[in-house]
């Protein structure tokens, strides 16, 4: 038995369903990654003194399926695009800008491809 894509399963996270160039997606994998650079602070002996983390910008990745299939022939995002992200719980509403870009496929599969991004600083 085939896997129908008809754009009424919708088997994404809350995130889902995102637009980028006009193209509907369901989110079927996203994580973000918070980090920070430590810096420490050492006196004129080279004795630590203390410590200051600077935050990064928040990073992420995401699996997208194709919500139907006339989209699922269309190219697959770009560099440099972005994703708007909008869920009722407001933790990771922003806007995020592809860096990466890969296409997967396997045999029964949902037409879907990957991407990587960071978040913009508005």
């Amino acid at each position: 038995m085939a896997i129908t894509q008809d754009g009424t399963q919708s088997f994404g996270i809350q995130d889902s369903p995102v637009t980028i160039n006009s193209i509907t997606y369901v989110v079927e994998s996203m994580s973000f990654t918070y980090g920070a650079n430590r810096v420490d602070l050492n006196d004129s002996n080279g004795e630590p003194t203390g410590t200051v983390l600077v935050p990064n910008r928040a990073e992420g990745s995401a699996t997208l399926q194709y919500s139907t299939d006339s989209d699922a022939t269309a190219p697959n995002p770009t560099i440099g695009q972005e994703i708007v992200t909008a869920t009722t719980n407001a933790r990771n509403n922003a806007t995020y800008v592809i860096t990466e870009v890969g296409d997967a496929q396997s045999q029964g599969d949902y037409a879907k491809c990957s991407v990587s991004f960071y978040k913009k600083i508005n």
